[in-house]
Protein backbone atom coordinates (compact mmCIF):
# COMPACT_ATOMS: atom_id res chain seq x y z
CA UNK A 1 0.00 0.00 0.00
CA UNK A 2 1.21 3.54 -1.08
CA UNK A 3 1.96 6.33 1.46
CA UNK A 4 0.26 9.96 0.99
CA UNK A 5 3.82 10.75 0.72
CA UNK A 6 4.59 8.50 -2.66
CA UNK A 7 0.65 9.64 -3.69
CA UNK A 8 1.87 13.14 -4.12
CA UNK A 9 4.13 12.73 -7.18
CA UNK A 10 1.65 14.54 -9.80
CA UNK A 11 2.17 17.96 -11.96
CA UNK A 12 0.63 20.10 -9.55
CA UNK A 13 2.23 23.40 -8.57
CA UNK A 14 3.50 23.71 -5.05
CA UNK A 15 2.73 27.19 -3.35
CA UNK A 16 4.17 28.85 -0.29
CA UNK A 17 1.69 28.02 2.88
CA UNK A 18 4.03 29.51 5.64
CA UNK A 19 7.47 30.01 6.52
CA UNK A 20 9.86 29.39 9.91
CA UNK A 21 13.33 29.55 10.92
CA UNK A 22 14.39 26.47 9.30
CA UNK A 23 12.79 27.05 6.13
CA UNK A 24 9.47 27.87 3.73
CA UNK A 25 6.60 25.54 3.72
CA UNK A 26 4.70 24.23 0.86
CA UNK A 27 1.91 22.12 -0.45
CA UNK A 28 -0.20 21.33 -3.13
CA UNK A 29 -3.57 22.83 -3.55
CA UNK A 30 -5.90 20.58 -2.10
CA UNK A 31 -3.01 18.11 -0.97
CA UNK A 32 -2.68 16.75 2.84
CA UNK A 33 1.13 16.82 2.39
CA UNK A 34 3.36 20.15 3.45
CA UNK A 35 6.85 20.33 2.38
CA UNK A 36 8.96 22.18 4.51
CA UNK A 37 12.26 23.07 2.48
CA UNK A 38 15.73 23.63 4.60
CA UNK A 39 16.32 26.84 2.97
CA UNK A 40 16.32 29.33 6.34
CA UNK A 41 18.55 29.80 9.15
CA UNK A 42 21.59 27.78 8.10
CA UNK A 43 21.93 26.24 11.98
CA UNK A 44 18.49 24.85 12.09
CA UNK A 45 18.29 21.02 11.16
CA UNK A 46 15.58 19.32 9.59
CA UNK A 47 17.26 15.92 10.00
CA UNK A 48 16.66 16.92 13.78
CA UNK A 49 13.21 18.00 12.75
CA UNK A 50 13.21 14.90 11.02
CA UNK A 51 14.15 12.45 14.07
CA UNK A 52 12.64 14.58 16.90
CA UNK A 53 9.60 14.42 14.78
CA UNK A 54 9.12 10.83 14.22
CA UNK A 55 9.88 10.31 18.28
CA UNK A 56 7.06 12.89 19.28
CA UNK A 57 4.74 11.24 16.88
CA UNK A 58 5.31 7.72 17.79
CA UNK A 59 5.04 9.09 21.47
CA UNK A 60 1.61 11.21 20.79
CA UNK A 61 0.16 7.75 18.55
CA UNK A 62 1.12 5.75 22.10
CA UNK A 63 0.32 7.24 24.59
CA UNK A 64 -2.97 8.57 22.89
CA UNK A 65 -2.76 11.92 23.64
CA UNK A 66 -5.18 14.53 22.98
CA UNK A 67 -2.96 16.82 20.98
CA UNK A 68 -2.37 16.11 17.19
CA UNK A 69 0.96 15.27 15.60
CA UNK A 70 1.26 15.41 11.82
CA UNK A 71 1.43 11.89 10.49
CA UNK A 72 3.79 10.22 7.39
CA UNK A 73 7.12 12.37 8.35
CA UNK A 74 9.95 11.39 5.56
CA UNK A 75 12.67 12.77 4.99
CA UNK A 76 14.07 13.89 1.31
CA UNK A 77 17.57 14.20 1.11
CA UNK A 78 19.19 17.04 -1.64
CA UNK A 79 20.50 14.50 -3.60
CA UNK A 80 17.81 12.06 -4.30
CA UNK A 81 17.81 11.97 -7.95
CA UNK A 82 14.37 10.55 -8.27
CA UNK A 83 12.27 12.79 -6.56
CA UNK A 84 13.99 15.76 -7.29
CA UNK A 85 13.48 14.85 -11.08
CA UNK A 86 9.66 14.47 -10.19
CA UNK A 87 9.01 16.95 -8.09
CA UNK A 88 11.65 20.03 -9.31
CA UNK A 89 9.70 22.18 -11.62
CA UNK A 90 6.52 22.01 -9.13
CA UNK A 91 8.39 24.51 -6.89
CA UNK A 92 9.38 28.07 -8.15
CA UNK A 93 11.17 28.72 -11.08
CA UNK A 94 14.73 29.22 -9.86
CA UNK A 95 14.84 26.87 -6.67
CA UNK A 96 17.16 23.80 -6.64
CA UNK A 97 17.37 20.91 -4.55
CA UNK A 98 17.53 20.86 -0.98
CA UNK A 99 16.51 18.67 2.17
CA UNK A 100 12.83 18.59 3.01
CA UNK A 101 11.16 17.68 5.33
CA UNK A 102 7.29 15.88 3.90
CA UNK A 103 4.60 15.37 6.86
CA UNK A 104 1.03 15.34 6.90
CA UNK A 105 -0.25 19.45 6.18
CA UNK A 106 -2.16 20.36 8.66
CA UNK A 107 -5.57 21.46 8.22
CA UNK A 108 -6.23 25.25 8.30
CA UNK A 109 -9.54 26.33 9.42
CA UNK A 110 -12.47 26.94 6.87
CA UNK A 111 -13.41 30.65 5.40
CA UNK A 112 -16.33 30.66 7.98
CA UNK A 113 -14.08 30.09 10.78
CA UNK A 114 -11.07 32.87 9.62
CA UNK A 115 -14.08 35.57 8.21
CA UNK A 116 -15.81 35.06 11.88
CA UNK A 117 -12.44 36.30 13.85
CA UNK A 118 -11.33 38.92 10.64
CA UNK A 119 -14.88 40.73 11.50
CA UNK A 120 -14.12 40.40 14.88
CA UNK A 121 -10.58 41.62 15.45
CA UNK A 122 -9.47 43.16 11.78
CA UNK A 123 -9.53 47.07 11.39
CA UNK A 124 -13.06 47.68 9.58
CA UNK A 125 -11.05 49.51 6.83
CA UNK A 126 -8.93 46.65 6.15
CA UNK A 127 -11.41 43.84 6.30
CA UNK A 128 -12.24 43.68 2.84
CA UNK A 129 -8.36 43.21 2.05
CA UNK A 130 -7.37 40.89 4.85
CA UNK A 131 -10.51 38.54 3.55
CA UNK A 132 -9.63 38.17 -0.48
CA UNK A 133 -5.82 37.31 0.59
CA UNK A 134 -5.05 34.09 -0.60
CA UNK A 135 -2.05 33.50 1.91
CA UNK A 136 -5.00 33.67 4.70
CA UNK A 137 -6.68 30.56 4.02
CA UNK A 138 -3.62 29.08 5.19
CA UNK A 139 -5.26 29.54 8.38
CA UNK A 140 -3.88 28.21 11.82
CA UNK A 141 -4.55 30.00 15.11
CA UNK A 142 -1.30 30.20 18.11
CA UNK A 143 -3.23 29.73 21.42
CA UNK A 144 -1.04 32.28 23.90
CA UNK A 145 -2.00 30.76 26.88
CA UNK A 146 0.59 32.37 28.55
CA UNK A 147 0.08 36.24 27.63
CA UNK A 148 -2.35 38.59 27.54
CA UNK A 149 -1.97 41.14 24.83
CA UNK A 150 -4.23 44.43 25.05
CA UNK A 151 -2.05 47.68 24.39
CA UNK A 152 -2.04 48.17 20.09
CA UNK A 153 -4.93 45.93 19.62
CA UNK A 154 -7.49 48.31 19.09
CA UNK A 155 -9.51 47.84 15.89
CA UNK A 156 -9.27 51.63 15.57
CA UNK A 157 -5.17 51.41 16.74
CA UNK A 158 -2.72 52.06 13.75
CA UNK A 159 -1.42 48.82 12.09
CA UNK A 160 1.89 48.32 13.16
CA UNK A 161 1.86 44.43 12.02
CA UNK A 162 0.30 43.36 9.00
CA UNK A 163 -2.88 41.68 10.12
CA UNK A 164 -2.99 38.00 8.79
CA UNK A 165 -4.27 34.87 9.58
CA UNK A 166 -1.61 32.69 8.68
CA UNK A 167 -0.38 31.44 12.18
CA UNK A 168 -2.39 34.07 14.09
CA UNK A 169 -1.20 34.69 17.54
CA UNK A 170 -4.50 34.39 19.97
CA UNK A 171 -3.58 35.61 23.01
CA UNK A 172 -5.07 34.69 26.47
CA UNK A 173 -7.59 37.85 26.61
CA UNK A 174 -8.86 37.18 22.96
CA UNK A 175 -8.76 33.54 24.05
CA UNK A 176 -11.82 34.75 27.06
CA UNK A 177 -13.01 37.09 25.06
CA UNK A 178 -13.98 34.50 22.46
CA UNK A 179 -15.00 31.40 25.50
CA UNK A 180 -12.82 28.89 23.97
CA UNK A 181 -12.04 26.06 26.34
CA UNK A 182 -8.95 27.48 27.77
CA UNK A 183 -8.90 25.33 30.17
CA UNK A 184 -8.99 21.74 28.29
CA UNK A 185 -6.14 22.84 25.42
CA UNK A 186 -4.42 24.11 29.23
CA UNK A 187 -4.69 20.50 30.32
CA UNK A 188 -3.46 18.86 26.49
CA UNK A 189 -0.03 21.07 26.24
CA UNK A 190 0.43 19.89 29.94
CA UNK A 191 -0.13 16.30 28.92
CA UNK A 192 2.25 16.95 25.78
CA UNK A 193 5.01 18.74 27.75
CA UNK A 194 4.73 15.61 30.31
CA UNK A 195 5.14 12.87 27.54
CA UNK A 196 8.00 14.93 25.44
CA UNK A 197 10.25 15.32 29.08
CA UNK A 198 9.16 11.88 30.51
CA UNK A 199 8.36 9.22 27.54
CA UNK A 200 10.09 10.96 25.12
CA UNK A 201 13.10 12.22 27.13
CA UNK A 202 13.29 15.42 24.84
CA UNK A 203 13.49 19.34 26.02
CA UNK A 204 10.33 19.95 23.75
CA UNK A 205 12.44 22.92 22.95
CA UNK A 206 10.45 25.59 20.56
CA UNK A 207 7.73 23.48 19.84
CA UNK A 208 4.24 25.30 18.30
CA UNK A 209 0.48 24.58 19.11
CA UNK A 210 -1.85 25.40 16.83
CA UNK A 211 -5.44 25.10 16.37
CA UNK A 212 -6.52 23.74 12.95
CA UNK A 213 -9.36 21.72 11.18
CA UNK A 214 -9.11 18.10 12.50
CA UNK A 215 -7.21 15.37 10.81
CA UNK A 216 -8.51 13.74 7.54
CA UNK A 217 -9.20 10.66 9.48
CA UNK A 218 -11.10 12.18 12.66
CA UNK A 219 -10.60 8.63 13.91
CA UNK A 220 -6.79 9.86 15.15
CA UNK A 221 -7.94 12.88 16.66
CA UNK A 222 -8.30 11.74 20.44
CA UNK A 223 -9.68 14.77 21.21
CA UNK A 224 -11.96 17.39 19.18
CA UNK A 225 -13.30 20.47 20.09
CA UNK A 226 -16.57 22.07 19.22
CA UNK A 227 -17.03 25.73 19.09
CA UNK A 228 -19.31 28.68 18.36
CA UNK A 229 -16.94 30.38 15.98
CA UNK A 230 -13.98 27.99 15.78
CA UNK A 231 -16.62 24.81 14.82
CA UNK A 232 -15.10 21.37 15.48
CA UNK A 233 -11.02 22.22 15.38
CA UNK A 234 -7.86 20.10 16.98
CA UNK A 235 -5.30 20.97 18.74
CA UNK A 236 -1.83 20.27 16.76
CA UNK A 237 2.05 20.22 17.74
CA UNK A 238 4.58 20.66 15.49
CA UNK A 239 8.24 21.88 14.69
CA UNK A 240 10.57 20.18 16.38
CA UNK A 241 14.13 21.03 14.30
CA UNK A 242 15.34 22.69 17.75
CA UNK A 243 14.43 19.65 20.15
CA UNK A 244 17.01 18.08 21.97
CA UNK A 245 17.19 14.84 24.02
CA UNK A 246 16.99 15.36 27.92
CA UNK A 247 19.07 13.96 30.89
CA UNK A 248 17.67 12.47 33.91
CA UNK A 249 18.80 14.34 36.40
CA UNK A 250 19.71 18.04 37.28
CA UNK A 251 21.25 19.61 34.78
CA UNK A 252 18.33 18.19 31.96
CA UNK A 253 15.69 19.41 34.71
CA UNK A 254 17.60 23.05 33.85
CA UNK A 255 17.68 22.45 30.18
CA UNK A 256 14.36 21.86 30.12
CA UNK A 257 12.99 25.21 32.41
CA UNK A 258 15.58 27.48 29.57
CA UNK A 259 13.21 25.94 26.85
CA UNK A 260 9.87 26.41 28.78
CA UNK A 261 11.16 29.67 29.06
CA UNK A 262 12.70 30.47 25.57
CA UNK A 263 9.18 29.40 24.17
CA UNK A 264 6.74 30.95 22.68
CA UNK A 265 4.27 31.38 25.42
CA UNK A 266 1.77 29.04 24.49
CA UNK A 267 2.22 27.16 27.72
CA UNK A 268 0.56 29.55 31.17
CA UNK A 269 2.79 30.40 33.00
CA UNK A 270 2.98 31.25 36.89
CA UNK A 271 2.55 35.04 37.76
CA UNK A 272 3.90 36.65 40.81
CA UNK A 273 0.39 37.39 41.61
CA UNK A 274 -0.39 34.11 43.23
CA UNK A 275 -4.62 35.72 43.58
CA UNK A 276 -4.55 36.19 39.68
CA UNK A 277 -6.67 33.95 37.28
CA UNK A 278 -3.80 33.75 35.38
CA UNK A 279 -2.27 32.44 38.00
CA UNK A 280 -5.32 30.26 38.46
CA UNK A 281 -4.73 28.55 34.84
CA UNK A 282 -0.81 27.96 35.21
CA UNK A 283 -2.15 25.76 38.81
CA UNK A 284 -4.30 24.00 36.29
CA UNK A 285 -1.16 23.42 33.84
CA UNK A 286 1.01 22.47 36.88
CA UNK A 287 -1.22 19.60 38.29
CA UNK A 288 -1.83 18.09 35.10
CA UNK A 289 1.93 17.79 33.96
CA UNK A 290 2.38 16.50 37.50
CA UNK A 291 -0.17 14.22 37.32
CA UNK A 292 0.66 13.01 33.85
CA UNK A 293 4.41 12.69 34.39
CA UNK A 294 4.08 10.36 37.57
CA UNK A 295 3.52 7.12 35.72
CA UNK A 296 6.70 7.61 33.46
CA UNK A 297 8.87 8.92 35.80
CA UNK A 298 7.93 5.93 38.42
CA UNK A 299 9.11 3.83 35.78
CA UNK A 300 12.74 4.99 35.76
CA UNK A 301 13.02 4.17 39.60
CA UNK A 302 13.02 6.46 42.94
CA UNK A 303 15.81 8.25 41.77
CA UNK A 304 13.80 10.04 39.31
CA UNK A 305 10.68 10.85 41.30
CA UNK A 306 11.40 14.18 42.28
CA UNK A 307 12.26 15.30 38.80
CA UNK A 308 8.84 16.49 37.50
CA UNK A 309 8.34 18.75 40.52
CA UNK A 310 11.66 20.01 40.09
CA UNK A 311 11.15 20.94 36.82
CA UNK A 312 8.10 23.03 38.27
CA UNK A 313 9.92 24.59 41.01
CA UNK A 314 12.13 25.85 38.51
CA UNK A 315 10.24 27.36 36.27
CA UNK A 316 8.65 28.83 39.00
CA UNK A 317 12.26 30.10 40.11
CA UNK A 318 12.56 31.45 36.67
CA UNK A 319 9.97 33.50 36.53
CA UNK A 320 10.31 35.02 39.82
CA UNK A 321 14.46 35.60 38.32
CA UNK A 322 12.67 37.48 35.75
CA UNK A 323 10.20 39.66 37.83
CA UNK A 324 13.54 40.90 39.76
CA UNK A 325 15.36 41.93 37.04
CA UNK A 326 13.20 43.62 35.47
CA UNK A 327 11.62 45.49 38.36
CA UNK A 328 15.55 46.20 39.30
CA UNK A 329 16.37 47.35 35.23
CA UNK A 330 12.77 49.63 36.26
CA UNK A 331 14.32 51.34 38.76
CA UNK A 332 17.74 52.29 37.11
CA UNK A 333 15.98 53.89 34.41
CA UNK A 334 14.34 56.39 36.64
CA UNK A 335 17.57 56.70 38.28
CA UNK A 336 18.90 57.66 35.24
Amino acid sequence: MTSPIQQECTSTKFREIGHDNCGSVRAAEGSTIAMKREDGCKWRSLLNDYNMHRLVLKTALQERLSVCAPRWPKFIKNDDQNWWDMNLARFRTGYTACNVLCSERIPPLPQDVRDRLIDRYCPPASIATIKAEESNRDCLVRPYLGRRKFQIEARTAPILHRFSMRNYPLHLNKAEDLQLPILEYAHAMAETLAMMHWVANIDANDIEFVLGAVPTQKEIAHNVYSHEIFGIHALWVLDFDCCKPLTMDDAGIEQAAEAFMRNDPYFPRPTINEQSPDNTLWIEFRDRYLECSHEPVTGFGGNFLSLPEKFIERVVEKIHERHQRAHRESLLAVEV
